[in-house]
């Protein structure tokens, strides 16, 4: 049996200092991200027990639990976000979120994981981390993961919308040593709901992403994910994503 936690991103009506903010992105049409994922967690959810997910399950003789970290609109920090992962003994942990630009017309879904070092001199990476330096103990398992859910959320997109993209970074050998290059769509940076000793220890073996669907502040996402189809167009990305997460379960 796999624990899935899903962590919808944000939540509330207040940020948390040097932690959780309640909401970033905000869609054209005036429909929050915090709402939007909390919304895609209850579809993810719902194939997950009884949708497609639950019938690849069944088709690879896998057996998955899911949770969620909120089921309204409340902020969590992230050591309780990572909570969930330590109480249910969690081997899959996928933050959800949605972006947004200054031009209000980039495009893209992107998958998070969290740097293997902490950056010397960056104050807010350190705590929790161990004197190493080492903050992600599975990279490669993180980014394989990363991966999976970033590329069938795009190729979900690309159904809905050819302009669907991809975005990715190019990485070179840093000062720390840390030369690892991600595949396609995923890219690393110090997250804190991310780290492994936000989900439990230094050694958490736990398999953790945050995933930016894509920018809902550009009108041509804002019209598949809140217009006139965007029932259908959630229940295709949630069964995408679903699908993702049994298969990497």
């Amino acid at each position: 049996m796999s624990v899935i936690v899903i962590d919808p991103g944000h939540g509330g009506t207040k940020s948390i200092s040097n932690d959780s903010s309640w909401n970033n992105a905000t869609s054209i049409s005036g429909v929050r991200e915090k709402d939007l994922t909390l919304d895609l967690a209850r579809r993810i959810r719902w194939s997950l027990q009884a949708g497609s997910g639950k019938q690849r399950a069944t088709a690879l003789g896998k057996k998955v639990t899911v949770v969620l970290t909120r089921e309204s609109d409340v902020n969590l920090s992230f050591k309780a976000r990572g909570g969930f992962v330590v109480q249910h003994r969690a081997a899959i942990f996928l933050s959800l979120h949605f972006n947004a630009s200054n031009t209000h017309t980039a495009r893209g879904t992107e998958a998070w994981i969290d740097r293997k070092y902490v950056r010397p001199g960056v104050g807010s990476e350190g705590p929790g981390v161990p004197l190493s330096g080492l903050r992600n103990v599975n990279v490669a398992a993180d980014a394989a993961l990363a991966g999976a859910v970033a590329q069938a959320t795009y190729m979900a997109l690309k159904d809905m919308d050819p302009k669907a993209a991809l975005r990715s970074d190019s990485y070179a050998e840093e000062t720390n040593g840390e030369a690892y290059a991600p595949p396609a769509g995923v890219k690393m940076k110090g997250l804190g709901v991310l780290r492994d000793a936000t989900l439990g220890t230094a050694a958490n073996r736990c398999r953790a992403a945050l995933l930016e669907v894509d920018f809902i502040d550009t009108k041509a996402v804002d019209t598949l994910l809140c217009g006139a189809n965007s029932e259908a167009n959630r229940n295709a990305l949630a069964s995408a994503i679903a699908i993702a997460l049994v298969e990497a379960a």
